[in-house]
C-alpha cells in the first residue's frame, strides 16, 4: 500500500489506533472531546461520553479518525448532563503542565532534551521536596510541545483549588519574600532556600563564561567563574559556606535560572481548572505526527530512552509513502524529503504525511 495525501494520513492514523496501547482510566466517568481535522485544527466534539473502550475505539477506527484524542481531568456521577453543574463531580486530578514554545530549537529532539531536564528539575527540586507520592506519578509527553505530571491518587483528586493555588504559587515563587532566603551565610536543605543548592551545584558543573552569563550581570561573570572553579571554595561549599559570595547576587542569579527552568514553562491554570483535557497517550498529535506517550521516572534521565518509546508507539516497521511536495521533518532529525515515492519507518512517514497535510487539512 502506498500513503498519499490526508486519505494516506487518515489510513495511518485508523492502523494506529486499531492496535495502539491507550492509557485510559475511568472511561465511563469522564468527559471526552475529539479534535477534528478541520482549517488550523479548530474543530472540535467536546462533551462526549462512552462506556468503555471498544466503543471508543470504534470512533476512533473511523472512516476519518479524529485528528486528537483527549479526556477530562475530573470524574463525574453523571457526564452525560450537559449542563457541568449538575454532574455531580466525584474529583479531579492533580495535573502538572509544562509546556515551551518549540520553534527555538533545531529539531524536536533537541526539544524533546531541554524539557526532559526542565521536568526533572521540577521533580527533583519541589516535588520530591513537597511529599508528592512519586511512585504514583504518570509522567506522558504530549507529542509536541509538553509534558504532563499526573498524580491521580485519592488525596490529590479530592485536593480543593484554594490548597492547588497554594502549591502552584510556591514552585513558581510567586510573591516569595527574598528577604527570607538564606538568613545566613551558610546553605539550608529546606524551603525555598534549598534551591541554591541545585543552583550551585549547577554552575560548579560547568563554571564556564556562557553558563555564568545566563544568569549573572557581566559585571559579576569574570569573578563568580574563578570562585566556583576554585578548588578552596568549592570545599567551603561543600560544608554549606557561602562566605566568599555576595548572596544578593546569587539570589539573583538563582530566581533568574528558576525562571527559565521552571516558572516560565509551568501552565498554573490545568492544576487549578476541573474542566480541562488532555492528550490521552498512546493517541496522535495533529500538528507533529508523533504519539504522545507514557514515560516513567527512569526516562527523565536519558532523551535516547524518550525517543526510542516514540518510535515504538508510533511503530518502526517500514511503509511507503508518497509526497506531492518536498517536506521538511523534524523528527528524529531535521532534514527535507524530496517530492515522491519513499519507503521510511512508520514513525517518519506518520511525520512527514502529517506535515504536508497539516497546511490544508
Amino acid at each position: 500500500m502506498i500513503y498519499k495525501g490526508k486519505d494516506g494520513v487518515f489510513a495511518l492514523y485508523r492502523e494506529h489506533y486499531n492496535t495502539a496501547e491507550l492509557h485510559l482510566e475511568n472511561i465511563p466517568r469522564r468527559e471526552w472531546g475529539l479534535n477534528v481535522f478541520s482549517p488550523d485544527l479548530k474543530g472540535w466534539q467536546r462533551n462526549m461520553v462512552f462506556k468503555d473502550e471498544g466503543e471508543l475505539r470504534e470512533r476512533l477506527t473511523s472512516n476519518r479518525p479524529p485528528a486528537g484524542l483527549f479526556a477530562g481531568t475530573a470524574t463525574y456521577l453523571d457526564p452525560n448532563e450537559i449542563d457541568k453543574k449538575r454532574r455531580d463531580l466525584i474529583g479531579f486530578d492533580f495535573v502538572i503542565d509544562l509546556d515551551e514554545d518549540d520553534a527555538d530549537y533545531e529539531n524536536r529532539v533537541e526539544f524533546i532534551d531541554a524539557m526532559r531536564e526542565k521536568t526533572k528539575a521540577l521533580v527533583d527540586r519541589f516535588l520530591v521536596d513537597l511529599g508528592f507520592p512519586l511512585e504514583s506519578m504518570q509522567i506522558d509527553f504530549s507529542g509536541k510541545k509538553g509534558f504532563h505530571l499526573t498524580f491521580e491518587t485519592e488525596a490529590f483528586r479530592d485536593m480543593d483549588v484554594s490548597s492547588r493555588r497554594q502549591i502552584v504559587d510556591y514552585i513558581m515563587g510567586n510573591k516569595l519574600d527574598r528577604s527570607s532566603l538564606l538568613p545566613s551565610d551558610n546553605l539550608t536543605k529546606y524551603g525555598w532556600s534549598s534551591q541554591m543548592m541545585h543552583f550551585i551545584s549547577k554552575l560548579v558543573e560547568n563554571p564556564s563564561k556562557e553558563n555564568i552569563e545566563k544568569y549573572f550581570a557581566k559585571k559579576y561573570v569574570k569573578k563568580l567563574g574563578s570562585l566556583f572553579s576554585d578548588p578552596d571554595v568549592i570545599a567551603r561549599l561543600k560544608t554549606g559556606s557561602l562566605k566568599d559570595f555576595d548572596k544578593k547576587v546569587l539570589i539573583s542569579g538563582m530566581m533568574k535560572e528558576h525562571n527559565a527552568t521552571i516558572k516560565n514553562v509551568f501552565d498554573r491554570k490545568p492544576t487549578v481548572d476541573s474542566n480541562r483535557l488532555f492528550r490521552i497517550p498512546g493517541s496522535l498529535h495533529p500538528k507533529s505526527g508523533l504519539p504522545c506517550v507514557r514515560l516513567t521516572r527512569y526516562h527523565l534521565d536519558s532523551t535516547e530512552l524518550i525517543v526510542d518509546q516514540i518510535m515504538e508507539v508510533a511503530g518502526e516497521d517500514e511503509v511507503t509513502i508518497e509526497l506531492s511536495e518536498d517536506v521538511e521533518i523534524d523528527f528524529p532529525t531535521k532534514k527535507v524529503i524530496p517530492a515522491g515515492q519513499h519507503k521510511m519507518k512508520r514513525y517518519e512517514a506518520l511525520v512527514a504525511l502529517t506535515t504536508e497535510c497539516k497546511k490544508k487539512w
